[in-house]
């Protein structure tokens, strides 16, 4: 209190005197600049760039530099959404296989950049499974770079031989990005029973019908979900960025908000595609019958 008063007191004695004839209370200048000292020293303390940053991560740290975040959501909330889905499955584009529901893990991650190689960092594992009547949803977010070993416990943990995975143009680019992590932490892949990438059969039935086969365009096309207030996929590297730099989290809760949209859109996928036949694979020509094929070509050119 007494440096206030001292530093309130220069103030006033360095202030340009005001005019007589202005009128306002001397009290009033005083209580103003008491305010505006206040003011001053409350930002002084704040710190840079801190605003609109206090929001707490959600979830625990469960190990060093891993953030883990589990959500459940019983069964009747999942029918009354319309995200319900049979005990077992027999997918068109797998027939030979009849899978429990608890066999399950959609899957998504969000990543430093849409490129590949060494340099691409996983920094947010979102995985949903069947668990005890509910849906369980945990995402793993790297909140230090030297949590990575970590996520990698974490993905290999929510695998085994007998899971089927689910994702959407996982095989291409998620997979992979999560098999150099594992090769980086000297960690031996573990091989689900099998990978039901939605893309695959999505552009079996709709290609040449939809603009493009993206996931919130199938989402749109056959849930009829629109999303509003998204923040896209291609701003949450920056927002990684972001926390890691300035400890900003606004920006990167949305991207876990917009990890469990992608996931929950995967349910709605699924629940749709599984009565639709265009997804079954296309029927490919024995060696015999290409052979065959080629023959009668050549005959029927040779008649000409």
């Amino acid at each position: 209190m007494l440096a206030l008063r001292e530093r309130l007191q220069k103030l006033k004695s360095s202030a340009a005197p005001a005019p007589a004839d202005t009128g306002v209370d001397p009290q009033w200048r005083e209580r103003l600049a008491r305010l505006r000292l206040l003011a001053d020293e409350r930002q002084r303390h704040s710190g840079p760039g801190l605003a609109g940053s206090a929001e707490p991560l959600p979830g625990i740290e469960t190990a060093p530099g891993l953030h883990t975040l589990e959500v459940r959501v019983s069964a009747l909330r999942m029918r009354l959404a319309g995200l319900d889905l049979p005990a077992s499955i027999r997918a068109p584009w797998d027939p030979e296989q009849v899978v429990a529901l608890d066999r399950l893990r959609f899957f998504d991650t969000e990543t430093s950049g849409l490129c590949g190689g060494t340099g691409l960092k996983v920094f947010l594992l979102g995985v949903l499974r069947w668990q005890d009547d509910s849906w369980v949803l945990r995402q793993y977010l790297l909140s230090r770079p030297g949590g990575e070993a970590a996520l990698v416990r974490a993905w290999q943990a929510e695998q085994s031989t007998e899971v089927v995975l689910v994702s959407y143009n996982g095989k291409r680019f998620d997979v992979p990005a999560l098999r150099t992590l594992e090769t980086l932490h000297g960690a031996s892949p573990i091989s689900a029973s099998a990978h039901w990438d939605l893309l695959y059969p999505v552009r079996r039935a709709y290609r040449g019908s939809w603009p493009d086969c993206r996931l919130t365009t199938a989402d749109r096309m056959l849930a009829g979900r629109e999303r509003l207030h998204d923040l896209p996929g291609s701003e949450a590297p920056k927002a990684w960025r972001d926390y890691l730099s300035r400890g900003e989290t606004r920006n990167l809760i949305r991207v876990m908000q917009h990890n469990r949209a992608d996931l929950e859109a995967l349910l709605r996928i699924i629940k749709v595609l599984l009565q639709e036949p265009r997804t079954l694979p296309a029927q490919r020509l024995s060696t015999r019958a290409r052979a065959l094929a080629g023959r009668q070509y050549e005959l029927q050119a040779g008649m000409r």
